[in-house]
């Protein structure tokens, strides 16, 4: 993606301006191109998306403008459901589709694209997965279906696949992460400057032959995180000197897709109390036919 991000704060002159003249004038864009970025909800102030063109804001407002020319129209497609009750709903995350609104959309994301196709329906989502990871995603449609507690508690188990440039023997990564200061785009370390590191723990293992049969030729990781922290899959390899097949933030070999896949998830029902164990299969690790 190519992200364009503007930050400023409006002069005592610019008060009369509508805010697409103001957005054309700081950042370069066209008025139409403005008011675009406006629809998509790629514009915030005072760190609230606004999207009326002729809005005026006073001296001192601080504007943030985000644009992807990436995107295109908002994606209308079919997410596969792994399993839906009256009080979840857990779903198969396409590959490079961001979980929630980014900073230039609030309408390229899975969960705009499920409220757009079930109108009136609370759709909370109770974890996150980065953008290029693909799998299972579980969102709660009631308030006594959150799974907060769960994950504090670290019930939850989850599984991951992953792809590397290199062989990993079962290693247990026991160590904090924090964002890196100042990184922009945010990324997270193990070592350095760290602001607010949290602990975070991930055990890895090679992938079976059973596991990983049929794939694209390569080494294939299991991983299974302890924790939850941003990156933490991505940023624990990397710190192995072994990162994702195509994560360019953590040194990955460079890919056409970050080969990282949340595989399986096992959870108590947070109603009925059953056992949930939930499978995403990795359709897109699949080599051709005859490749395998």
């Amino acid at each position: 993606m190519t992200t364009r991000i503007w930050k400023f704060n409006v002069e005592p002159a610019e008060e009369s301006l509508r805010l697409d003249q103001l957005i054309s004038l700081r950042t370069g864009l066209s008025r139409r191109k403005a008011r675009a970025v406006l629809q998509m909800g790629g514009v915030q102030v005072a760190r609230k998306r606004v999207r009326v063109a002729g809005r005026t804001l006073a001296a001192g407002s601080e504007v943030l403008v985000a644009h992807d020319d990436a995107l295109g129209a908002p994606p209308d497609i079919q997410v596969p459901v792994l399993f839906e009750d009256d009080w979840l709903l857990v779903v198969d995350k396409p590959a490079g589709m961001a979980s929630q609104g980014t900073q230039a959309s609030d309408q390229h994301d899975l969960t705009a694209l499920l409220q757009r196709q079930r109108p009136g329906q609370v759709l909370a989502l109770q974890h996150r997965l980065d953008q290029g990871t693909s799998g299972i995603l579980v969102i709660a449609k009631q308030a006594s279906a959150h799974l907060g507690s769960q994950f504090q508690a670290r019930t939850i188990t989850k599984t991951y696949l992953a792809r590397t440039s290199r062989p990993l023997e079962p290693v247990t990564v026991d160590l904090s992460i924090g964002r890196l200061r100042g990184s922009q785009p945010a990324r997270y370390g193990c070592t350095g400057d760290l602001e607010d590191p949290r602990p975070a723990r991930t055990d890895f293992r090679p992938a079976g032959p059973g596991e990983s049969a049929g794939f694209v030729p390569g080494f294939w990781v299991v991983a299974e995180p302890r924790t939850g922290r941003t990156h933490q899959i991505r940023v624990h390899l990397a710190h192995l000197g072994c990162p994702v097949l195509g994560d360019a933030y953590y040194q990955g070999e460079a890919s056409d897709q970050l080969w990282l896949h949340a595989w399986k998830l096992e959870l108590e029902h947070p109603v009925t109390g059953a056992r949930l164990a939930l499978t995403a299969p990795p359709t897109r690790f699949l080599a051709p036919a005859g490749q395998a």
